[in-house]
């Protein structure tokens, strides 16, 4: 059996070379963004997961700040900045990036309305951010849209505060640039299923 969601996961990939094609609108990236919160389950049905989403210049401007930290970073370390900047003139190529935040002001008044449940929110909040990042990745896949999952932060977290005026409660999680598949990915390797589920 092939459901079409299984089928929109088997297209899910990280796509690394992006572009910024005029077939893909910011009114389809807004609208499959808008779905995917709308209907992805956090436990308590608790918001705790923001996004900012940057297309045009503010989206170049978030990887320009990765550029300017990894090179005051990896000053001493050539090849290596090498590498890390050509890997973000791909981001940087695509239409537009997603900034994923958890609010911790949410999460805290969470722990003290149900104070029983309090060393489990942080965790069901990371949940909740791990699926809706899932969904949204999935959901770009299926309607012929790459991307990939970055985790730049803690590193470029007070700039792109900065550039986007985002509140001290707001912990950004990971990016996620996307836009055209301007390059397929090789195939992928899959462990055996047997190995990691066990049916009685």
């Amino acid at each position: 059996m092939n459901t079409e969601f299984v089928h929109a996961a088997s297209k899910r990939r990280s796509i690394y070379f992006l572009g910024c094609s005029d077939e893909i609108s910011q009114k389809q990236v807004k609208e499959i963004i808008n779905d995917c919160i709308k209907y992805t389950p956090s436990a308590f049905n608790m918001a705790t997961t923001n996004l900012i989403v940057a297309f045009g210049e503010k989206h170049h401007q978030i990887w320009q700040i990765a550029r300017d930290v990894l090179t005051e970073k990896l000053q001493k370390k050539e090849d290596t900045l090498k590498l890390a900047l050509e890997k973000i003139d791909r981001f940087d190529n695509a239409m537009g990036t997603i900034l994923y935040y958890e609010d911790r002001d949410m999460i805290n008044e969470l722990k003290d309305t149900y104070a029983m449940y309090a060393d489990s929110f942080s965790v069901w909040s990371m949940q909740a951010s791990g699926m809706l990042q899932y969904a949204i990745w999935t959901a770009l896949a299926d309607n012929d849209i790459g991307a990939n999952l970055q985790h730049y932060n803690p590193l470029i977290d007070d700039k792109v505060k900065e550039l986007f005026s985002v509140p001290d409660t707001w912990k950004l999680i990971a990016q996620m640039p996307f836009g055209s598949i301007e390059k397929q990915p090789s195939e992928k390797y899959f462990e055996e299923i047997d190995n990691r589920v066990k049916y009685y």
